[in-house]
């Protein structure tokens, strides 16, 4: 591995660890900002939503749930300006109103891209991991 993919798989690591904090916490604020103007998060069995919507159905998601996810990143490749990651999930959901906390994994795939000097998500798109 040289200096030029460790450079893009510590960037990815860390936008990652940071994204997860952020989603852990339930901070709905700051959703939005780890994602490029025009970035997209498709999740599995849903509609896509643009990053400026991401504000809105995550308050709606997170109001009426513990959510917890952590990333493991598998492979990291640099191209042409983006940053291509697949990484594993593990999320652990509660619904408030209930105690039964359902834990899944899922595959991942993020494609990144350089926005203002910031490594930024431009597409996210995950399914579950039905192993």
């Amino acid at each position: 591995m040289n200096k030029f993919t460790l450079n893009a798989k510590q960037a990815a690591d860390n936008l990652l660890t940071n994204y997860a904090e952020v989603l852990n916490t339930a901070n709905t604020l700051s959703i939005a900002s780890f994602y490029t103007f025009d970035g997209i998060f498709m999740p599995d069995g849903f509609q896509s939503i643009k990053a400026y919507d991401l504000k809105k159905s995550a308050e709606a998601y997170l109001r009426k749930h513990d959510f917890q996810i952590s990333f493991d990143l598998q492979s990291v490749n640099e191209e042409d300006g983006f940053i291509f990651v697949q990484a594993s999930a593990t999320t652990k959901i509660k619904a408030k109103a209930e105690s039964k906390v359902i834990q899944s994994t899922s595959r991942n795939f993020f494609i990144l891209r350089m926005e203002d000097t910031v490594w930024k998500i431009c597409r996210y798109i995950f399914n579950k991991d039905h192993r």
